[in-house]
């Protein structure tokens, strides 16, 4: 994504890697969040918008350049208590091909999973997070289909989304934020490599 910083972000602050809240700081990152009421309030409001800025301005390689001082790690993600809220909402921006125009974005507030798949899908790389400093190496096993439900605050409207494979991946790594848990608990201490047979790598 092509940002212009005069216009495009949706509050007043640059991105920075300074609103992030780590795996040492459990008394957020290991909370559980709580829903919301709508339509949200101001300081809600500039919660999501801190979530959309961060992901957008992380995504744009000319502005967040690797020779920056405050290099972000591009985010696909991020879910409010990684910038300091327990409050149950996230933002994620799909990049498929943005030339020409193939971008999907969900600002989700108060998502919840109403279904899922027994099929169990995993990244051949495994996953990472901006919360986690020391990269966790392993399978992260979820589930290769949900359904969610909540509210979109892009397009103001109530949702139930059916999603597959990384989307579906993606979505569950964020509510899973919100419920105060990181994608290594899912790793096994034991054989973190360990995979079924019938499982799909991603």
């Amino acid at each position: 994504m092509k940002l212009d910083i005069t216009k495009d972000l949706l509050q007043t602050e640059i991105p920075t890697n300074k609103w992030l809240w780590k795996d040492s700081q459990p008394e957020v990152i290991r909370n559980q969040s709580v829903d919301v009421a709508l339509p949200l309030n101001e300081e809600h409001t500039l919660v999501m918008q801190k979530l959309i800025d961060f992901v957008r301005y992380s995504q744009d390689g000319e502005l967040n350049q690797k020779t920056n001082s405050d290099y972000l790690r591009p985010a696909v993600g991020l879910a409010a208590p990684q910038i300091g809220s327990n409050t149950n909402m996230f933002f994620v921006r799909f990049e498929w091909d943005e030339e020409n125009g193939d971008v999907e974005e969900f600002a989700m507030i108060n998502p919840k999973i109403i279904a899922q798949s027994e099929q169990i899908t995993y990244l051949n790389g495994g996953e990472g997070c901006l919360s986690v400093d020391v990269d966790q190496h392993g399978i992260v096993p979820r589930s290769y289909k949900i359904q969610v439900t909540g509210y979109e605050w892009l397009t103001e409207q109530e949702v139930t989304l059916t999603l597959r494979g990384y989307q579906a991946i993606v979505f569950q790594h964020e509510i899973e934020h919100n419920h105060g848990k990181l994608y290594y608990d899912r790793i096994n201490q034991k054989d973190p490599q360990l995979t079924e047979e019938n499982w799909i790598m991603i």
